[in-house]
């Protein structure tokens, strides 16, 4: 598995014209549905990297698995999974595959656990329906989203960028129906850690190594 950190995308000429494409301002966030503003507007603060996760590695169905990003995704119960012949909640053909209604065969929520805080969250969704997604997106409070008609059909990208950090991200389903549904290249903005930081964990890593050496000498 190979992560993308796609934080160091240069500005050009026409990049106010790029940011103001597949940008709709909700609230106190910013939704995009297009992925290259979408990377564009946070590579604009050096203080985030972006990182993708392309789900190139198989992972089983399970209640809760863990992805290659350090996403832990978890299915609400019933069902108790896996629950074969769906293969909610895995990873498959490059894809992350699950299903979001109240019927059988599929959870009323999934949370996406991110492995740290992030401001910003993008994806590819295919065979999109009724999904939602919500976050605190801007540090009120809970805020949902209707994907499909956001991105304007069952597939395309939905990125948020938030004012405030978020830990989490849910998707459910308000209706009867199930949406089975698939998501490529997810990806979120972590904060870069300050450079007098790294020099001090350096220095730190650097003075425990002579002391261990000195010791055993």
């Amino acid at each position: 598995m190979k992560l993308n950190a796609l934080n160091s995308l240069a500005f050009a000429t026409g990049t106010a014209t790029l940011l103001l494409v597949g940008v709709s301002s909700v609230s106190a966030y910013t939704i995009y549905t297009n992925r290259t503003a979408w990377e564009a507007a946070i590579t604009a603060n050096p203080s985030y990297k972006i990182t993708t996760d392309t789900f190139s590695n198989t992972i089983s169905s399970a209640q809760s698995i863990t992805l290659d990003s350090g996403i832990v995704s978890t299915n609400s119960a019933p069902p108790t999974l896996p629950n074969p012949p769906f293969n909610n909640n895995s990873v498959n053909s490059g894809v992350y595959d699950n299903a979001s209604g109240t019927l059988p065969g599929a959870s009323d929520t999934i949370t996406w656990q991110f492995p740290a805080t992030v401001l910003a969250f993008g994806a590819e969704f295919s065979r999109i329906d009724e999904l939602t997604l919500t976050g605190n997106f801007d540090g009120t409070g809970d805020q949902t989203i209707s994907i499909n008609p956001t991105i304007g059909g069952e597939n395309g990208f939905l990125g948020i960028i938030g004012t405030a950090e978020f830990s989490s991200v849910i998707f459910a389903n308000n209706t009867t129906a199930v949406d089975s549904f698939s998501i490529d290249n997810a990806s979120f903005a972590t904060k870069v850690p300050e450079p007098n930081m790294v020099t001090a964990f350096a220095i730190l890593g650097g003075s425990l190594f002579l002391i261990k050496k000195a010791k055993g000498s």
